[in-house]
């Protein structure tokens, strides 16, 4: 969804929904062999009605309902593989447990991309364009198994440093011993016939894709390095079809960093190396009146866990690097009542969920300490990671039935600031009747590991007191908005660094036809650090065609020129000149806007900004 720079309003009637559970060893039924699940889009946090839920292998379907739940009873014991299907998105997966009590999932939906016709006769590459570069995939003829030759091809890119939860399943590999997987880059690949009937290779075929490689990660790397890339099988619920992929620089548009490999089958697919270095991170999980028996919690990059009656958990993760974890409980038969109790109702159920993002994690040491919960699997070649609080601990409580927008903008060598509103979305996915909306805890942390707590400067308006913005730094922020003690939402963005022109004056004067205006950034080379900049000239007293240039790139340079065909110089005359600098929630040439804030019920924008004073310059002619 594009939207206009400045404070927006989101999506979200807050509905009270009581605060929490009863303790741990909480005595509220919870079904055996039922699997209930929350269904959301990953751009705005929507809960998402009518989605259709398949339990694989069996004929068992369902429906998600107004508040985007469903729940399945008396299933089989075992893993439960889900797929899911709305109009419009990319198609879904989810697996849980039919176990001793009721499990939850917990699944984003990612809006699919445009549709794109093709002939399986003919040779060709199609791709879908984004702010990262092109997603593509390579057809060699005749490779699909189908006589139809009026296919359409959707490709959905995804970018896991921002949407990973979108991601199907759990992110691993293997079987009885699984191993974690670091994720990359992805994207879902849809191939469908003119009867809407999904397509797929012949067997022995293959196609090659592209992906990039995210902004964040393109320091990690490298030209001519190799990642390994899984395909999700849905039959199965794992990450499978091992093979081998090259960062190259893309067959689109020359320039990209991309990961290019070959598909043997088309779903989701995408570039996750295997953790080599683990580590085993201790855990409890609390609702509002203590620690919680029976949650799930899962991790990434990690495994996943089950609490025990202390509502503690050991779990496997990747070593030395930043973690999210999910905690997930699910009764069945009560409701919340005004006190945050369960309370029995037949037929009714609560879905608690509780998120930490990798700032509790980021700059820890890692060292042993002495420690009570479960040995992880396989525990004595794994060093335990020492968290900011031992066990870890995650909050869960019942996720915001409303919708809410958060717009937060970090101002370099300043404070960061957040607005946060609630109301109702209308069909351009903006707020109507938006209200402030108060009583949230945000935090917001950088990547050294420094956490402030923002405070309510006025309705709906939260300031960090205790915390100096600083160019280059990564910041995460979490809202817990209706402040109930479990994460809502998240979202980070890089401080712009100090921008300054490199070879332009205040009235100094140039010529038109030779001109490249460049400039620095302080903070150009930190590692995973990505701008967009801005720079326009104006001639002063100008209007025409000849007298205006503008530039919107992440390149520190740029000719400018008139918008002619073909391009030519600038008229001679007296020019304004501006450079502004941009990171977080942006993308394109047009600067547009882009949610990457995202969770349950929420949606909103993290961003920076940093503006040179514009210049006055002079061109001269030839």
């Amino acid at each position: 969804m594009k939207k206009t720079l400045g404070l927006v309003a989101l999506l979200g009637l807050l509905a009270a929904c009581g605060g929490g559970d009863n303790s741990g060893g909480n005595t509220a039924p919870s079904a055996p062999n039922t699997v209930a699940g929350l269904i959301t889009d990953i751009g705005s946090g929507a809960r998402l009605a009518g989605v259709t839920v398949r339990v694989v292998g069996s004929s068992r379907t369902t429906t998600t309902d107004s508040r985007g739940e469903f729940i399945l009873q008396n299933l089989p014991a075992g893993l439960v593989k889900l797929d899911f299907e709305k109009a419009g998105y990319a198609p879904g997966h989810g697996i849980a447990e039919s176990a001793s009590s009721a499990q939850t999932v917990v699944v984003a939906l990612k809006k699919e991309g445009s549709e794109q016709g093709y002939n399986p006769t003919q040779a060709r590459t199609l791709f879908q364009h984004t702010e990262a570069g092109p997603y593509a995939v390579i057809f060699q003829p005749n490779s699909l198994d189908t006589t139809d030759t009026n296919l359409r091809v959707v490709v959905t890119p995804l970018d896991p440093t921002k949407e990973d939860t979108a991601l199907p399943g759990d992110l691993v590999a293997g079987g009885a011993s699984p191993t974690p997987l670091a994720p990359v880059t992805f994207a879902e690949f849809s191939i469908l016939d003119s009867q809407n009937r999904r397509i797929n290779l012949k067997p022995g075929s293959s196609a090659m894709v592209e992906l990039p490689i995210p902004p964040e990660l393109r320091s990690r790397y490298r030209i001519g390095d190799k990642i390994h890339c899984y395909a999700y099988n849905p039959q199965t619920g794992r990450w499978e079809d091992f093979v081998e992929g090259t960062v190259e620089r893309s067959s689109v548009d020359g320039t990209t960093p991309v990961l290019r490999a070959s598909i043997r089958h088309f779903s989701w697919y995408g570039g996750a190396p295997a953790v080599q270095d683990q580590e085993c991170l201790d855990i409890v999980v609390r609702n509002r009146f203590g620690p919680l028996e029976g949650a799930v919690v899962t991790a990434r990059p990690g495994l996943r866990a089950v609490t025990n009656r202390l509502g503690q958990a050991s779990i496997t993760i990747e070593k030395g690097v930043p973690v999210n974890f999910t905690a997930t409980k699910t009764y069945t038969d009560t409701f919340v009542d005004a006190n945050g109790n369960l309370i029995p109702k037949p037929g009714a159920k609560v879905i608690d969920i509780g998120r930490v993002e990798e700032r509790d994690l980021i700059g820890l040491d890692g060292k042993n300490y002495s420690r009570t919960p479960g040995p992880c699997p396989s525990g004595s070649s794994q060093s335990v990671r020492t968290a900011a609080t031992n066990p870890l601990p995650i909050r869960v409580a019942p996720a915001p039935e409303g919708f809410f927008q958060a717009t937060a903008l970090l101002q370099p060598g300043g404070v960061a600031f957040v607005q946060l509103e609630k109301g109702i979305p209308n069909a351009d996915g903006d707020l109507e009747n938006a209200e402030p909306a108060s009583g949230a805890n945000i935090t917001i942390t950088d990547n050294a590991g420094k956490t402030a707590t923002l405070s309510e400067l006025s309705p709906g308006i939260y300031m960090a007191n205790n915390l100096t913005v600083e160019p280059g730094k990564r910041y995460t922020l979490s809202i817990d908005a209706d402040g109930n003690g479990s994460v809502d939402g998240s979202g980070s963005a890089f401080a712009v660094g100090n921008v300054a022109w490199s070879n332009l004056v205040n009235g100094g004067s140039y010529s038109a036809a030779s001109l490249t205006a460049t400039w620095s950034d302080s903070v150009a080379s930190q590692p995973g650090y990505s701008a967009l900049y801005q720079v326009t000239f104006q001639r002063n007293g100008g209007s025409g065609v000849s007298d205006f240039a503008v530039y919107v790139g992440s390149e520190r340079s740029f000719e400018p020129r008139a918008q002619t065909s073909p391009p030519t110089p600038l008229a001679p005359g007296t020019y304004t000149v501006t450079l502004n600098a941009f990171s977080g929630a942006f993308s394109g040439s047009g600067l547009n806007i882009t949610d990457n804030i995202t969770g349950v019920g929420m949606q909103g924008q993290i961003y920076s900004i940093q503006s040179v004073n514009p210049i006055t310059i002079t061109l001269t002619g030839p």
